[in-house]
């Protein structure tokens, strides 16, 4: 592989994704490259497929390809000098997941299959198909690969194949004989509540995902050394067998992982966590290599409808910190707003490309995107997304992974501290003593590896926080008899959940414990389930209530049950919540909780403090130790309104730094700020944020 041909991978990018929605015979050479230089992209991911009719087929290539059952228009062939002449890298979009019926029809022995040997179709529409991955297609499509290879391209974006494993394929002939050969038997039926079974299929598919994109990679790289090549991956919140994507699994196999985190389906302020938990997950994940997430200009479902220019400016911002920027654009909305928004973003990001080169986190805490208990627990969300009509479900089960998740993330978030996500992959790296903290939100499934790991980061002086089943479960999801973290937790499960907790209250034990002396009362709202433990070296802070028989009395009692439980171990400390702390978060937002967490983190893990405003505001620390410079980025997710931000004044802000400060620089808006430096901590009042705000102290 020419390394060589990879460097520009590792400079900052700002993708533009443009979607031609009519014919791509009419494709507008230089309209095209003026877009992309007035939304001061430096990378377009290319179409040369015509994919507007249900989907993509032989007569739709609009390059040189020997599967061409039709001669178009050469778009690649004529686009690439003048791309190259303003300066812009081309990666080649490819559609290998959503095809036409007529040409599925054309090729039955390539279409996904179910169980019950019926096709899978619907896509996005009531016209299309798609293909699998074990099929003969996977030779059609590496054709189609080395073909778009004899161009001078600088990449290849994979979107898709996917797995429909969630719907039920794929079954066909094909993978039927090659699961046999692999496993040395017959597929059994996709039914989860078979786990052994739902195992190998879950593995299976997987694989064979990571098989196909090996054996792109190997195609593109030999007709084309120095390519780059990279795919869709697998959402923040999204289980392997939705889509058989596993970006563990992945990464290694290509150059870069790009997800659409900022894929939105509605309004941004319904997931308005989503952009920012990829862009932190993907970073983790990514490790060396690069990053992308992805953003949609689309109102969905009406593609050519973009988001608010407010709405752009948040997602792109949160889309940029530790990772880069993509941003799709259909052609039939180009005078949208949004558009105008994302160049500014993009204007943003060109301008001050040197302080979002090369830089690393200075978070202090990280929270566990734990993808075993996604895989495997019960208590799991599927969110909506319109690959494979795949419409959001909730889970029913007792105790909910992804709510718990995003229950934490909120409640960090509202308290401003700056935090990483990370998955279980970074418990057992190298260089996890760097975080002062570790949240396990309901992270159920963890293997004996792990817990070590974090039993091992406790007891140097580390600090868990957990709550109801985490590491209850092995990283397969098979529940252990009592937690694995039990000596950690310092308590032991007695394996019962209790009954809903309608009206229920916590009421604390010691008020006199650091975390609980600013509560105004000794009591507050009680989750709606606890589990059943057994104090072992553990402390008991609060309890919850006996179970209350209406809403409106005159007393309750205290229980014996535990809401808290704080165990110090070895040099670290351990704060257990046995119940449902992030989820009962997620579904009331009361307001004490956020600030018990803060509390219990501490301030040593908080190298940023953020006051004075009553704005949700997300804080990013990001840091250049060798050119001396520390960012802290400031993304304002007030987006009440819809169609504006609403602003924040006189931002205080306080920032731990480990070298004498020469100047502050607030880079959105151009000024300079006044800034007092004492105690390796600098403080400063930022007049006005708007969308977003980079502050910049350079030694």
């Amino acid at each position: 592989m020419n390394k060589n041909g990879h460097r520009w991978l590792k400079e900052p990018m700002r993708v533009l994704d443009l979607v031609f929605t009519p014919k791509l015979e009419n494709y507008p050479m230089q309209e095209v490259v003026k877009v992309c230089r007035k939304m001061h992209a430096n990378v377009i991911h290319f179409h040369c497929q015509y994919n507007m009719r249900g989907g993509f087929d032989e007569t739709e290539m609009f390059f040189k390809s020997r599967l061409s059952k039709k001669k178009n228009r050469d778009v690649i062939g004529e686009f690439l000098p003048l791309a190259k002449k303003a300066g812009i890298r081309t990666v080649v979009y490819m559609n290998l997941h959503w095809f036409t019926k007529t040409f599925a029809d054309a090729h039955p022995d390539w279409w996904v299959m179910t169980y019950e040997g019926k096709h899978i179709e619907h896509l996005y529409g009531d016209d299309d198909a798609s293909f699998c991955i074990n099929s003969p297609w996977r030779n059609w499509s590496f054709t189609l690969l080395e073909d778009v290879c004899n161009y001078e391209i600088d990449g290849v974006f994979y979107d898709g194949p996917v797995a429909f494993l969630r719907r039920g394929g794929c079954f066909c002939a094909h993978c039927r004989k090659l699961f046999q050969e692999t496993y040395g038997r017959e597929m059994p039926a996709p039914d989860q509540s078979k786990r052994e079974d739902y195992a190998l299929l879950r593995e299976f598919t997987v694989n064979s995902m990571v098989r196909y994109y090996r054996d792109a990679m190997h195609v593109i790289r030999t007709a084309r050394p120095g390519i780059v090549g990279y795919a869709n991956y697998a959402n923040v919140a999204e289980p392997d067998w939705a889509a058989g994507r596993a970006n563990r699994r992945l990464i290694p196999e290509m150059d870069a992982l790009l997800a659409e985190g900022g894929f939105m389906y509605g309004r941004a302020s319904k997931a308005i966590f989503k952009t920012g938990a990829s862009s932190r997950l993907y970073e983790t994940q990514s490790g060396e290599k690069p990053s992308i997430n992805a953003v949609s200009m689309a109102f969905s479902p009406w593609r050519w409808i973009s988001l608010s220019g407010a709405e752009t400016r948040v997602l792109l911002s949160e889309a940029s910190v530790g990772v880069n920027p993509y941003y799709a654009i259909f052609i039939h909305g180009i005078e949208m707003p949004g558009i105008e928004a994302a160049g500014d973003v993009y204007g943003f990001l060109a301008k001050n490309t040197k302080y979002y080169r090369k830089t690393v986190s200075g978070a202090r805490v990280a929270l566990l995107q734990s993808a075993q208990t996604l895989n495997t627990y019960a208590g799991v969300d599927i969110p909506w997304a319109d690959l494979s009509y795949q419409k959001e479900k909730r889970a029913e089960a007792v105790g909910n992974y992804s709510r718990s998740f995003y229950g934490f993330y909120e409640m960090l978030l509202r308290s401003r501290i700056p935090f990483d996500v990370i998955d279980e992959t970074r418990l057992t790296e190298a260089g996890l003593d760097r975080y002062g903290a570790i949240v396990l939100p309901n992270a159920a499934c963890l293997s004996d590896g792990q817990c070590a790991s974090l039993t091992s980061f406790v007891r140097d002086g580390g600090k868990v926080v957990a709550d109801f089943e985490s590491s209850h479960y092995d990283e397969y999801g098979q529940r252990r008899e009592n937690f694995g973290l039990s000596e950690v937790f310092g308590a032991r499960s007695l394996n019962d959940v209790s009954g809903h907790r309608r009206w229920d209250y916590v009421y604390t034990v010691d008020k006199e414990a650091t975390h609980l002396t600013w509560m105004k009362t000794d009591f507050f709202p009680a989750p709606r389930r606890n589990l059943r433990v057994a104090i072992k070296e553990g402390i008991v802070q609060a309890v919850f209530s006996e179970p209350l028989i209406s809403n409106i009395i005159a007393s309750g009692k205290r229980s014996d049950q535990a809401f808290l439980i704080e165990n110090r171990f070895g040099e670290g400390r351990c704060f257990y919540f046995p119940t449902m702390f992030g989820e009962f978060y997620e579904e009331t937002h009361a307001d004490m909780y956020p600030r018990l967490l803060a509390e219990i983190l501490g301030r040593e893990t908080v190298p940023v403090s953020v006051m004075g405003a009553p704005h949700m505001m997300d804080v990013h620390l990001r840091l250049q130790p060798r050119q001396k410079r520390t960012m802290v980025h400031l993304v304002n997710l007030e987006l009440g309104p819809i169609d504006e931000i609403v602003p924040a004044y006189r931002v205080k802000v306080d920032v731990q730094v480990d070298y004498p400060v020469k100047t502050a620089t607030a880079l959105r808006s151009g000024k300079m700020l006044k800034f007092k430096q004492k105690k390796g901590v600098v403080s400063l009042t930022l007049p006005e944020l708007l969308e977003f705000e980079v502050i910049a102290l350079e030694g």
